[in-house]
């Protein structure tokens, strides 16, 4: 996830207090800058580690409104997002690339070594990244300065992180490599220094996003391959763990909340949309 701060004044219309945008594909992952909102899109197949370059990253305005589908294109399975300064960085199979917002034009790439799935980005510093990779299992510090590149933590099936004042917090897709997708996916605590995984919430299963907000984490959570997803949230303090009050979603992936405006951006990645809806 984010770790950027973020504002945009959302104006959620429609039923519900609900937008829903047609994206198209198979969307990823959305990080709303400003009164841009980016949402990558792994393409037309459900395949996040094929080299098949139908991928793209949209823009939407601040209203949920498409600006342009096909804002950034030639990628391949794009998914987590991350942004310094004026640069939009994207995992991409097994790179890392970076994107002027201004200009459009492509500023960075790196390659990661034995690695097919790189998944989840989010920003430690003004130079640094932290990325989650799902088939190597491991969690990499990235300098987008130098160029370079180590694994700071072990996580099988590593997927969603986000790293917030000096604590990261990261997901586990499912329980092992060999079954990612049959559910048992936890939600863990990080130390960036040693490597060291504590395990936080009760809740299991097929996890993909998460966001720290107050004392909560904010979690999402396929359920089924199907229209089954939920969002859960955990509370630091109290270790209480709830839903948020929303319809099922297929595949509820990379999210991101707005709460100046208590609204949540969900990628719905199996059915192609994107779903802005009042965060109750």
């Amino acid at each position: 996830m984010k770790s950027v701060l973020l504002s945009m004044a959302l104006v959620a219309v429609a039923f519900g207090g609900q937008v829903e945008i047609d994206v198209g594909g198979h969307p990823e992952s959305v990080l709303v800058h400003g009164k841009k909102a980016f949402v990558s899109n792994v393409g037309a197949e459900l395949k996040p580690t094929d080299k098949d370059g139908d991928g793209y990253i949209s823009l939407l305005n601040q209203k949920g409104e498409m600006v342009d589908k096909t804002f950034i294109t030639a990628l391949n399975a794009p998914k987590g997002l991350a942004l310094i300064q004026n640069t939009l960085y994207v995992a991409d199979v097994n790179e890392v690339k970076g994107f002027d917002i201004t200009t459009k034009k492509q500023v960075f790439s790196l390659a990661f070594d034995g690695v097919n799935f790189l998944n989840d980005i989010t920003v430690k510093n003004a130079h640094t990244l932290i990325v989650s990779a799902t088939d190597s299992g491991k969690i990499y510090e990235l300098n987008v300065k130098t160029k370079t590149y180590k694994a700071i933590a072990d996580l099988p099936t590593a997927n969603g992180v986000y790293y917030t004042e000096g604590k990261l917090y990261a997901l586990m897709l499912g329980k092992t490599p060999e079954n990612m997708f049959g559910g048992g996916g936890k939600l863990v605590e990080i130390n960036p220094k040693s490597g060291t995984v504590t395990p936080l919430a009760k809740t299991e299963g097929i996890l993909d996003g998460v966001q720290k907000v107050g004392n909560s984490l904010y979690f999402s959570d396929w359920v089924k391959m199907e229209k089954a997803g939920v969002i859960h949230t955990y509370n630091l303090k109290t270790k209480a763990e709830s839903d948020i009050k929303i319809d099922p979603i297929a595949g509820p992936a990379d999210f991101w909340i707005d709460m100046k405006n208590k609204t949540i951006w969900i990628p719905k990645m199996i059915e192609g949309k994107v779903l802005v809806s009042d965060l109750k």
